[in-house]
């Protein structure tokens, strides 16, 4: 247990009080005043968005602020109206120990909201190196940032244009010729060894719960993946081509690598639990490590320190 776990523990425990202090009235209506207003800004965003384009020039922060914007006024909104039914109750019912107690139920839901994103945000930002290592390490952080899964699903769409490329959590499809400029670059990125057999051991693992064989390591292809995690980490892009075209197959012959049948999952992430949730999230990219037709894997790992870990796992039969 490091800092960042104790400081999460603090979060969740404040949030807890939090609910105690006010009574499950209060808390119960912040709750539902925080979510509600949540969903009224996924509902409401898009058109909002359209609204302010006809009006100002925000380009890729339209959405975002078309979002934060609904949000804001949905919580004041609901805030009012929910604020008459605190005003109506007495004072003795919210000072009442019963209410107390309950109040510890939607302190705790928001105990663990708040710090799911507060986690997800030390392990996803680019921030100082330390605070980086420190969550990397961090067990709670780790847990709570692979359950987080939902909120980039539901979030992509509204900040993906805007904030993706300086969020270190990156996936693209296994069959796609998208390239995506990072907005950094990394010159001398850490070959990860111990990662890349612990990424091993977890995609065996999947392999094993749905009644495959092992993938056996293979060092050529892992050579021609390291090179690729490289490349991408020194020249600041993120796909399955080079910024010369060159594809998949291109790599693995020039690496000497013999196939009949070949595969690659790309993944940028700040932790290796959180790249192979991702990868195991994504159909397609999941469909590459249960492929029944690979027999061997080769997995380059390169850490880029505070801009996380570039992930290549290349599969042949």
């Amino acid at each position: 247990m490091n800092w960042i776990d104790l400081f999460l523990i603090v979060i969740f425990l404040l949030s807890v009080w939090g609910g105690w202090r006010k009574g499950f009235i209060v808390s119960s209506i912040e709750l539902a005043t925080w979510t509600g207003s949540i969903g009224v800004g996924f509902i409401f965003y898009e058109k909002t968005a359209d609204w302010l384009g006809a009006y100002f020039n925000l380009g890729e922060w339209a959405l975002p602020v078309a979002f934060i914007g609904v949000i804001i006024v949905a919580s004041m909104i609901i805030s009012l109206i929910l604020n008459l039914f605190i005003r109506a109750t007495p004072d003795h019912v919210h000072a009442h120990g019963v209410n107390k107690f309950l109040g510890l139920v939607p302190g705790s839901i928001k105990g663990i909201l708040n710090a799911i994103i507060i986690a997800t945000l030390l392990l996803a930002l680019p921030l100082w190196k330390l605070i980086t290592e420190e969550a990397r390490q961090s067990r709670i952080a780790n847990t709570l940032a692979v359950q987080s899964s939902w909120i980039d699903e539901k979030l992509s769409p509204v900040f993906n244009d805007a904030i993706s490329r300086s969020i270190n959590r990156l996936t693209v499809h296994p069959k796609s010729n998208e390239t995506v400029k990072l907005n950094f670059t990394v010159n001398n990125p850490t070959v990860r060894e111990d990662l890349e057999t612990q990424m091993l051991i977890m995609v065996n693992n999947e392999r094993r719960k749905a009644g495959l064989p092992d993938l056996k390591p293979d060092p050529e292809l892992t050579k021609v993946a390291r090179a690729h995690s490289k490349d991408m980490f020194a020249r600041g892009y993120f796909s399955h081509f080079t910024l010369e075209s060159k594809t998949l197959a291109d790599r693995l012959r020039s690496g000497g690598v013999n196939y009949t049948n070949a595969g690659e999952n790309l993944a940028l992430a700040p932790t290796i639990r959180l790249a192979h949730s991702n990868l195991m999230n994504s159909p397609g990219h999941r469909a590459n490590i249960l492929h029944k037709g690979f027999g061997y894997l080769g997995i380059g790992v390169l850490d880029g320190g505070i801009r996380g870990l570039m992930v290549t796992q290349n599969f042949r039969n």
